[in-house]
């Protein structure tokens, strides 16, 4: 799909679902994402019954990252612990950055009807460091959800918005505010700028739990989606 915010950088640093018994002697669960086709589906089906013998061998878990299905993927239930979504109130900053078009109704139709445990993510930031859908899509999560993952744009090399500023953290402070009014738990994801930036956004908000991917010491077992 080659998104805006991300250019397949961060995909390429993925490892293939045919490795995962490299790591399960260290890690016990996974994210299963894309890429994405350019319509904006995970190709999850291939997979499935591999993960599914993973699972069983190894006692893992999985953090299913749907993309934007047009239909709840129910094909996933049966192998996944928890699904993670991105969400957009502005289907017109959606399209901007993922050159698809999804209303927020029909981003949540593919979601709700899953038996499993959701937890939604919002980019803060993700038009080029711009605010706009994010405290709209706030208020409408909260009515669904009782945790939310906030992650905040990285401009990064070879992508379509290395040139851009992540939003500044008064901003990103305001966001997490109104989050923690309204959801139980509220965390900072793993896709964040980090050094200085980092440190003086945690001077300024109190997430309940925040990912710190750069770190090879860690307390949990995962993705921030399983906190």
């Amino acid at each position: 799909m080659n998104c805006k915010h991300c250019g397949g950088v961060y995909v390429k640093s993925m490892t293939h679902i045919d490795n995962i018994e490299r790591y399960v002697n260290k890690y016990k669960s996974f994210l299963i994402s894309g890429g994405m086709s350019k319509d904006g589906i995970i190709p999850f089906s291939p997979y499935l019954s591999k993960l599914k013998e993973l699972k069983r061998t190894y006692n893992l878990q999985y953090n299913f990252h749907i993309g934007f299905p047009k239909e709840p993927p129910f094909e996933i239930i049966d192998v996944a612990d928890v699904v993670s979504f991105d969400f957009f109130s502005d289907e017109n900053v959606m399209q901007e950055v993922y050159t698809i078009k999804r209303t927020k109704d029909e981003i949540l139709s593919a979601v709700l009807p899953l038996p499993v445990k959701k937890v939604p993510h919002i980019t803060i930031g993700i038009l080029c460091g711009k605010i706009t859908h994010e405290e709209k899509s706030i208020e409408i999560l909260k009515d669904y959800f009782d945790t939310i993952v906030l992650n905040i744009l990285i401009p990064t090399k070879n992508t379509a918005y290395k040139d851009c500023n992540p939003p500044s953290v008064d901003e990103v402070a305001k966001i997490f505010n109104l989050a923690k009014k309204h959801f139980k738990s509220v965390i900072l994801g793993c896709m964040h700028p980090h050094g200085k930036y980092r440190k003086e956004l945690l001077e300024k908000i109190s997430p309940d739990v925040f990912v710190n991917s750069a770190s090879k010491n860690y307390d949990f077992k995962g993705c921030c989606s399983f906190l």
